[in-house]
């Protein structure tokens, strides 16, 4: 290679470096670090930045001391939209150039900013699509109570979940056998719905059937109606309380059968700990109106965290299932405890 080729070479390489570069959304943090990367996401909390050297970065805004992006859509609080080159200044201002379009505002007016083409996020305010999302499992688990064993459990769920309402099945069915005795039986299925007509207030319906042969339960079904308090609603931990009224019904293999009205119980409590591992809790309590003394109990504790980019999760977690008047000669609390291996695809 000549001399002039030579230089050419070079001079076309640092050029495409230089285009790299150009093309490269940076963040300038409070304390003088420089980020590049890929801006993908921007809220008034936090700056989503992809980068080749260490993957997702969340930014706290606070701690952005000014920014420039290539491509963003950004939605503003006064309903305008526009997608293009947005800029951050140090004074806070937020510029939008593209399309012969310009925008300029306050940075607290922005509701948020997402990559053309991807699913805005919920802070934009934006209606978003309805779709389905599946869940498929396996637990390797344990009980102790009514029947000590190693089994099986196949657990599966369907929702569909918006900002305002969301819609849920759920089944699982559990199988032990110790010696190729058949040590559990036990199959729930059930459904339940959920609207807000407020951001931390809406109503709920749900309903549940059981049969478990170990407690000698032939057939429980349970149904609930109520209002539902979320004082707690955020990406990083959510709670969820439920008042309401329902009525269940068992019977059981000797022949007798019960049924009344009942008082519905419940919380719901979800906490990411850290970027893998997420905390999840439910505890429903529903005690008879003729007899408060006979309560159903149910908890279920467990933490999850994903198997590297996949869509699979792992998940270690408690259930306790407790009746105060069981069927004779059975125990009142039956508790699992299980390692799940999980699916989830939409």
């Amino acid at each position: 290679m000549s001399h002039k080729q030579l230089s050419a070479a070079l001079g076309a390489t640092v050029l495409l470096a230089a285009a790299g570069m150009a093309s490269a959304d940076t963040i300038n943090t409070t304390d003088g670090a420089r980020l590049i990367g890929r801006i993908t996401e921007v809220t008034q909390e936090t700056v989503l930045l992809d980068t080749s050297y260490a993957g997702v970065i969340e930014v706290a805004t606070k701690q952005i001391a000014s920014m420039e992006a290539e491509s963003l859509t950004a939605r503003f609080d006064d309903g305008t939209t526009l997608t293009g080159t947005v800029r951050l200044d140090q004074n806070r201002a937020l510029q939008v150039r593209g399309d012969g379009e310009r925008g300029d505002a306050g940075f607290d007016k922005l509701l948020a900013a997402w990559t053309p083409g991807a699913t805005p996020p919920e802070a934009s305010g934006l209606e978003l699509p309805r779709r389905w999302v599946y869940t498929v499992g396996a637990d390797l688990a344990g009980r102790s109570g009514n029947s000590d064993d190693l089994g099986i459990n196949l657990a599966g769920a369907a929702m569909l979940i918006t900002k305002v309402d969301e819609l849920r099945f759920h089944a699982s069915y559990q199988r032990g056998e110790q010696n190729n005795v058949k040590t559990a039986d036990e199959l729930i299925a059930g459904t339940s719905y959920t609207a807000f007509f407020r951001p931390d207030l809406g109503w709920y319906v749900r309903g549940a059937i059981e049969r478990d042969e170990f407690e000698d339960l032939d057939l429980r079904t349970t149904a609930a109606v109520g209002l539902a308090w979320r004082p707690i609603e955020t990406k990083v931990r959510s709670l969820r309380w439920l008042l309401g009224v329902g009525y269940r019904y068992e019977s059981f293999d000797n022949g007798t059968s019960s049924d009344s009205p009942t008082l519905d119980l419940g919380v719901q409590h979800r906490w990411q700990l850290n970027d893998t591992l997420t905390m999840r809790n439910e505890l429903t309590f529903s005690p008879q109106f003729k007899d408060f003394g006979n309560y159903l109990l149910t908890h279920d504790s467990g933490l999850e965290l994903p198997i590297g980019a996949s869509r699979w999760t792992l998940r270690i977690g408690l259930r306790n299932d407790y009746k105060s008047e069981p069927a004779l000669g059975r125990k009142k609390l039956d508790t699992l405890w299980y390692t799940r291996l999980a699916l989830r695809f939409d």
